[in-house]
């Protein structure tokens, strides 16, 4: 079940034996892709990716950056957290994200000098508070889309790092279960850091309650 505002999130508990452990989002969700492979369908279904320790990465900062091992994790000395998973449709293509979506034109991302999305599952992308006031199991993503003029992008992206680029009258912000984008021309596509392809159009949902996160 997601939470709710002021539900404590979060137990002590132990990382099963037989469960994977990443030291940062992108090796996370290479695990968690080739899950979602094997589930189909079924990954829908609140808990079907089982459970993951990490070790590192933008959601483990977002869940306060514990500094436990995978030891640590095993012996119990970590705390579970349930977590949403986004999931991006690319026409036949189904692609799974822990933590964020960044999608942009051009080769090479410079933050809001052109239309620039990011759909975030936590609160961090690199450096950057994308997500002031995302929760990682609350059943929706959250989302920044826009471009900034070009006298306003230095400060914008000093503003980010503290999550007070928002509210601005040329970022829109929305949160909800599914997301749409549609660009008139290709947009690049990284997930959790990593290139993934590009698109004029995707759909995201949010996963609610996909995953166990154990740090």
């Amino acid at each position: 079940m997601t939470i709710r505002p002021g539900d404590e999130w979060g137990a002590p508990g132990a990382l099963a034996a037989d469960a994977p452990v990443a030291v940062d989002d992108h090796e996370a969700r290479a695990h968690l892709q080739g899950r979602l492979e094997e589930l189909g369908e079924a990954a829908a279904r609140p808990g079907a990716f089982g459970e993951l320790g990490l070790l590192g990465g933008d959601l483990h900062r977002t869940l306060g950056a514990p500094a436990h091992d995978a030891d640590d994790l095993r012996a119990g000395r970590g705390t579970r957290y349930p977590v949403d998973l986004g999931l991006v449709q690319l026409g036949e293509r189904r692609l799974v994200f822990l933590s964020h979506l960044v999608a942009f034109p051009g080769a090479r991302l410079r933050w809001w000098s052109r239309r620039t999305v990011t759909v975030v599952n936590g609160s961090y992308v690199g450096e950057l508070d994308l997500g002031p006031r995302a929760h990682p199991n609350d059943g929706r993503l959250d989302m920044t889309d826009g471009a900034l003029p070009m006298g306003q992008r230095r400060q914008g992206r000093r503003r980010a790092r503290s999550g007070s680029h928002v509210p601005h009258p040329d970022l829109v912000t929305r949160r909800a279960a599914e997301l749409e984008v549609h660009h008139d021309r290709a947009l690049h596509l990284w997930l959790d850091g990593e290139p993934s392809g590009t698109a004029t159009d995707l759909v995201v949902r949010c996963l609610p309650d996909a995953l166990v996160v154990v740090a």
